[in-house]
């Protein structure tokens, strides 16, 4: 089971959203230390992998900032690992000016 976060006008097939990366159910420990670690609305949003959801590009604007504060947290490799990740992902959906989904999978 994963949760893909995807970019595109919307999360549904018919508007061809582009999957650039997974967050495996294994790796939800991590995401909830993080959200320990930093009170941001993104980290608790994406938490539930069960849930669907949609992040505008100011959101993600926001939501990179809080990340980019974790990366001078002392971090366990692998809270550090999925941090790298959810970086590239909001850096990328930024670049392109798209809203970021999640989708339960």
């Amino acid at each position: 089971m994963s949760y893909d976060l995807v970019i595109g006008i919307g999360n549904k097939v018919k508007n061809n959203p582009v999957v650039i990366g997974k967050i495996e159910y294994d790796e939800l420990p991590m995401v909830s230390s993080l959200v320990k670690r930093q009170d941001s609305f993104f980290l608790t949003r994406i938490s539930n992998l069960f849930e669907d959801e949609s992040f505008s590009v100011d959101e993600l604007r926001e939501a990179q900032s809080h990340l980019f504060e974790l990366m001078l947290t002392d971090l366990k490799p692998q809270e550090r690992q999925l941090l790298h990740k959810l970086i590239a992902v909001v850096a990328y959906a930024l670049s392109l000016q798209r809203p970021l989904h999640g989708v339960a999978d």
